[in-house]
């Protein structure tokens, strides 16, 4: 399966995301300022054509065209030079003297209608690029003059004529203007790129290294050391739940580590003694061959010592078998017959249990819940002393057994007493039991989900069970 990085992931995605809503922001200023541009300069040549309009007056002696070329020396050759031409009666009217500097002396005229006004890219007579305004207009007229130049018209019965006028000027400063500003958003997205990658993966380089020491630390950590826990040298609120959840699963696995630490060692006491008890027999069998007597026990005795050996074995992988598996639970049985046919020999047994008892559950793993209770309540109860059996069936079953401790036992004891060959005596005196009994017991409960609790009350220790009744299929 391919692995991914969550750095490389986080630098690629920030890096994206970011350059993108970056470039997407200069893209609109890049928009908005080509615009404004246009805007100004469609407003400065509107301006100045309506300027150049407002010198055109008109009376009853004719058109006037009141130009001082000292307030607008462009139109005269001085600085940037601009062009204007002025048409009446589709025939030249006025010029700038600026046409007179070029072999290009005059502009095409336009047919418009009165108030229109049109512009066309042309290259201008110096020979720059250029952009000419055309507008058909009304010569304005004084008020002074306004009765008597309409009194004029009624007695001519003449009409007053438009005239039209070009203004030409430059381009090529707004499209120096417009490319320096496209260049500059380039070169500030490229360099917005750069900078937030840069920046991205600084950040998240810096943002990740508590991960990475954190890393670090687990990679450190040996069960076998009493202080494993993973600790934290700045603590990040992302990583407390994290590092407290390791430590728990440290603590577990710590614990399950010295449990079968433990479970190792005590399997190798456990066979250890009648290995040798084995190696003895044989060694004194071999050193005094004729020794009828030894020789008629030795078959007896290699024989008990190799049954111990094989219930030991047994009951080990018994334990081992069910500690982390279910079991199927599809027998019906009464509950009561089958305790019966349980203490049929065990007259200290009392029964407290309804007839007709059916449970739904697994019979193997009951009866040997069962056996193994009863075999530990005989066994650590004095002899003579009772032992009693209460099991009531509703949803779930319940079973408690209850017997006399022959030895005292303390609440700490009780913590042990499912540890697998753990035993009350230290020094292990006992050669028929291994301490595998209630361990088996406890895996097989939690092996059909069920429960089972320890308590001691008056030097008597009492066991309940809970064990899931399911319906029957």
């Amino acid at each position: 399966m391919k692995t991914t990085s969550i750095h490389r992931k986080l630098v690629r995605s920030l890096s994206i995301s970011i350059t993108l809503v970056t470039i997407a922001i200069l893209l609109l200023t890049d928009i908005a300022v080509d615009n404004w541009v246009h805007y100004e300069f469609n407003r400065a040549t509107d301006n100045k054509i309506n300027l150049l309009t407002t010198l055109v007056d008109e009376d009853s002696e004719g058109v006037e065209f009141d130009f001082a070329g000292e307030f607008m020396p462009e139109f005269e050759g001085a600085g940037d030079l601009e062009y204007y031409q002025l048409w009446r009666n589709k025939k030249i009217f006025e010029r700038s003297e600026t046409l007179g500097l070029f072999s290009t002396t005059s502009f095409n005229y336009e047919e418009l209608k009165i108030g229109k006004k049109i512009s066309k890219d042309i290259i201008l007579p110096d020979g720059r690029d250029g952009q000419i305004i055309y507008y058909k207009f009304l010569p304005q007229i004084d008020s002074d003059d306004r009765v008597d130049f309409q009194a004029y018209l009624e007695k001519t019965t003449s009409k007053q004529e438009p005239m039209l006028i070009a203004y030409a000027v430059s381009t090529e400063k707004l499209n120096f203007l417009m490319w320096l500003i496209d260049i500059s958003f380039l070169i500030a997205a490229f360099a917005v790129a750069f900078i937030v990658r840069t920046l991205v993966k600084t950040t998240v380089n810096a943002g990740l290294q508590p991960l990475e020491e954190f890393s670090r630390n687990i990679k450190k950590i040996r069960l076998a050391e009493k202080t494993a826990d993973v600790e934290l040298t700045h603590k990040v609120e992302e990583l407390v739940p994290i590092q407290n959840s390791i430590n728990t699963f440290i603590t577990e696995n710590r614990k399950l580590y010295l449990k079968e630490k433990r479970l190792t060692s005590d399997i190798a006491h456990e066979l250890k003694t009648p290995i040798a008890e084995l190696i003895n027999l044989a060694e004194v069998t071999l050193r005094f061959p004729n020794d009828k007597e030894l020789t008629a026990t030795f078959t007896p005795n290699v024989l008990e010592l190799s049954q111990r050996l094989e219930k030991i074995v047994a009951n080990i992988l018994l334990f081992h078998r069910y500690s982390n598996d279910n079991f199927e639970q599809n027998d019906v049985f009464d509950v009561l017959q089958v305790l019966n046919r349980l203490v049929v020999h065990c007259p200290r047994v009392k029964l407290v249990c309804e007839p007709e008892t059916l449970v739904t559950s697994n019979l193997f793993a009951f009866e040997t819940i069962m056996q193994n209770l009863l075999k530990n309540a005989h066994t650590h109860s004095p002899v003579g002393s009772n032992i009693k059996v209460e099991c009531v069936a509703e949803n779930s079953l319940y079973i408690s057994v209850t017997n006399l401790c022959s030895e005292i036992l303390s609440k700490d004891d009780l913590n042990f007493i499912f540890e697998p060959l753990w035993q009350k005596d230290n020094s292990r005196t006992s050669t028929h039991n291994f301490g595998l009994g209630l361990s088996i017991v406890s895996t097989f409960i939690n092996a059909l989900g069920g429960r089972i609790d320890v308590d001691v009350e008056n030097n008597h220790i009492i066991f309940k069970i809970e064990l899931p009744n399911l319906p029957s299929q």
